[in-house]
């Protein structure tokens, strides 16, 4: 099953696919995941939203993740168990 995101598409290209890290906020406000997200766009395939970073309390993945992708950045959503 091919989902047609951009990151899949470089990477069944050959080419060298870059990513970079968004590291969410601590706090519930998405303005600052607005900003990186605006920042990052266009100069990366996809950006890996990380999960529970420096074992602090965060805006979930899961919503940084839905806000990156508004914003047309391709979110990778990690998640930690």
């Amino acid at each position: 099953m091919k989902s047609g995101s951009t990151l899949e598409k470089v990477i069944a290209s050959g080419k060298p696919a870059v990513t970079a890290e968004l590291g969410p906020p601590m706090s519930a406000d998405p303005h600052e995941v607005v900003e990186k997200a605006h920042k990052l766009k266009g100069f990366c395939d996809a950006a890996n939203i990380t999960d529970c970073q420096t074992a602090v309390v965060r805006i979930s993945s899961i919503a940084a993740a839905f806000i990156a992708q508004r914003e047309g950045l391709e979110p990778v959503m990690q998640m930690t168990c």
